[in-house]
């Protein structure tokens, strides 16, 4: 009958067989880094050759690990294989880490960011601000999730007056883009202020599905600000350029997207008192001016400066009324004086006018046809015309003739001409 052997016994003897393997005592293996964890005594990660393999590795040697090397990165590790007794999993124990290149997914995730960017979905001109008091915040992250419990509790802790539409989606594997694709879907057409992606972190391989070009196509369409909160700050996906602004943790995401009500109450209590030293300070600027203005002479002594008032006024009165009674004489006296000229000339011009007057009256007597009649002539007129050429008569004509008492009619016979 066999020996019933324990766990430990058994990967004590897996490991003995290995460890007495010499091709497995040195091995040289390619592969991508992921999941990398670095300690004080130790780093710890995964070699991935692409969806077929993956085998896990440490290196005890700091220094034979560089600093530079990072996630995403191809490497080619020299080391060998050996047994971790206590969980029963083999991995390489490596004394060289060399870099030897970019692993085929993040060339293609390179090439993918390039892509966008020249689309413009990264740039910064369409970066939206966050609103200061949002009213709805929408939150797509995994089910019953340490970054979902983080982000309600410090959202309802800092801002109770906002209310939150929470959205679970998947965040990993191969249906992750869809899920997280329909759960942005979903909450872009209702009236959300604020929209946060967020989980707990994880390694590179865990953030894959952020870096999906569909779903940053998705993002491009959001109609409100949208915070990133899906990894750690050294881990970086194409999620966080389409961004508007990026949280290394759920906690952060929360204090971007919401105010601290302490914050308000102590801003609130600052205006308050900024008020009050305010109205102190001008209450008592007035209390001053006011102050100032009853110490003044005229509220103090104001009976006083009306009888001065009063003396300076009849003072200034009767000087008036003497400089009117002068003045009134003097233009009394320029009155009579003008009156006088006056007077002369209109006396003058009249005598002028009169003998004017009498001399063109006689000679306009003297042109006057009726005084020329009182000396025996006579005025001739035919049909109201006067006659004054013999010429103009003709036999049978019947004519007037006019003399200074009257007039008498005549026909006419026979002409005689004058030489």
């Amino acid at each position: 009958m066999r020996e019933v052997l324990t766990i430990s016994a058994l990967n004590r003897y897996v490991k003995t067989l290995i460890s007495n393997d010499p091709l497995l005592n040195y091995v040289e293996v390619k592969g991508e880094i992921i999941n990398l964890k670095r300690y004080a005594n130790a780093v710890y990660f995964t070699l991935k050759e692409g969806d077929l393999a993956r085998i896990s590795a440490v290196t005890f040697s700091l220094n034979a690990f560089p600093a530079s090397l990072k996630d995403g990165d191809e490497v080619l590790v020299k080391g060998r294989v050996s047994v971790y007794e206590k969980s029963g999993a083999y991995q390489i124990v490596c004394h060289e880490v060399n870099y030897y290149g970019l692993g085929a997914k993040l060339v293609e995730l390179a090439k993918l960011k390039v892509k966008l960017e020249k689309m413009g979905l990264f740039k910064e001109e369409y970066k939206r601000p966050l609103p200061k008091f949002p009213r709805v915040i929408g939150i797509i992250t995994p089910k019953d999730s340490a970054a979902q419990s983080d982000l309600v509790t410090n959202i309802n802790r800092r801002y109770p007056l906002v209310a939150l539409k929470i959205i679970n989606a998947t965040f990993q594997g191969d249906n992750a883009p869809a899920s997280l694709i329909n759960a942005f879907n979903t909450l872009n057409n209702e009236a959300i202020d604020v929209l946060i992606i967020a989980r707990g972190g994880g390694s590179s391989d865990d953030l894959w599905a952020f870096n999906d070009e569909n779903l940053i196509l998705a993002l491009s369409k959001k109609k409100m600000p949208l915070i990133s909160a899906i990894g750690h700050e050294i881990d970086t996906t194409l999620v966080d350029y389409i961004a508007d602004k990026r949280a290394s943790t759920p906690t952060g995401a929360a204090e971007l997207a919401v105010p601290d009500q302490n914050e308000l109450r102590q801003d609130a209590l600052n205006l308050e008192i900024r008020l009050n030293n305010a109205f102190l300070s001008k209450y008592n600027t007035l209390a001053t001016n006011v102050t100032n203005l009853t110490n003044r002479p005229v509220l103090t002594n104001f009976n006083a400066i009306i009888t001065n008032l009063e003396t300076v006024l009849h003072s200034e009165t009767t000087k008036l009324g003497a400089y009117m009674s002068k003045m009134i004489i003097k233009h009394e006296v320029m009155f009579e004086t003008l009156k006088e000229k006056q007077t002369k000339l209109i006396l003058l011009r009249h005598a002028y006018y009169s003998e004017q007057s009498g001399r063109l009256s006689a000679t306009l007597n003297s042109l006057n046809p009726r005084n020329i009649l009182k000396r025996g002539y006579a005025f001739i007129s035919l049909d109201d015309k006067i006659i004054t050429s013999a010429q103009t008569l003709k036999d049978q004509d019947h004519i007037k003739i006019e003399f200074n008492d009257g007039a008498v009619a005549a026909t006419i016979n026979k002409g005689e001409d004058h030489e």
